[in-house]
């Protein structure tokens, strides 16, 4: 059965999977902002990589199996979070999706930032469907990619819409470069495409990196080993300079 018909076939509703554990590092957060800041940095620095692995390459999708194809070599499994349509701009959740017959396997993603939106009171997370913008897909993949350690998100579009799906394998982690200087350019890219505290962001960014963080008032610094990193913020807390 091709990944189009598997979308649309209809089907009884998605039944709950077991909870997994929430972490420490996510049970004060409330909004889906402040999970954006606290993964956006290691997570867009995982799509860029994974992004550079699939450059130019058609994907298919196999929801039987749980995987996704990119060119003749590489397959990855997946997780799928939910799709975009087109004709209504409306957002739905995979949890919601009963027309999809979508494996169970392949939603623990989604029913646990279901039980994140419903414990924490984040209309995103617990609503089954509501009005979206495309770009935001973009968030949703990056907060998933940070709290569950994926290695990436793909937005598959079938024609009706786009799946938004995660991404987890020791190929895409193979392919990642960790050289220090990155963290500049990465996060100038962040801050240049989305709206943040770029003092939450970057110093949750540094942290995840492994970096031991100081935040004082005008100042960034991250300590690891003999690598240093330093950021200068304005009254506004944004970065206006980079240094090491």
């Amino acid at each position: 059965m091709g990944f189009f018909d598997r979308l649309f076939k209809k089907s009884t509703p998605q039944k709950e999977t077991k909870p997994i554990k929430e972490t420490q590092q996510t049970q004060s957060i409330n909004t889906e902002q402040e999970l954006l800041e606290k993964y956006i940095g290691l997570a867009f620095e995982k799509q860029l990589s994974f992004s550079s692995l699939i450059e130019g390459k058609e994907w298919d999708a196999d929801l039987t199996q749980g995987s996704i194809t990119f060119g003749e070599q590489m397959e990855f499994p997946i997780q799928i979070l939910g799709s975009f349509s087109y004709s209504v701009n409306t957002w739905l959740w995979a949890w919601a999706n009963q027309q999809s017959n979508l494996p169970e396997n392949l939603l623990p993603e989604a029913f646990d930032l279901r039980r994140y939106g419903l414990k924490h009171k984040i209309d995103q997370f617990r609503k089954a469907e509501y009005p979206f913008k495309q770009d935001d897909l973009k968030r949703v993949g990056l907060i998933a990619t940070g709290m569950f350690d994926d290695d990436g998100y793909y937005l598959a579009d079938y024609g009706g819409g786009v799946m938004l799906m995660t991404v987890k394998s020791p190929i895409i982690k193979k392919n990642r470069e960790d050289q220090p200087h990155k963290i500049f350019s990465t996060f100038s890219k962040i801050i240049s495409n989305f709206e943040l505290n770029h003092k939450t962001a970057l110093s949750s960014y540094l942290a995840a990196k492994g970096y031991q963080v100081v935040v004082t008032k005008d100042e960034i610094r991250g300590t690891k080993g003999k690598e240093n990193f330093v950021a200068k913020l304005d009254s506004s807390d944004r970065v206006i300079h980079f240094g090491n």
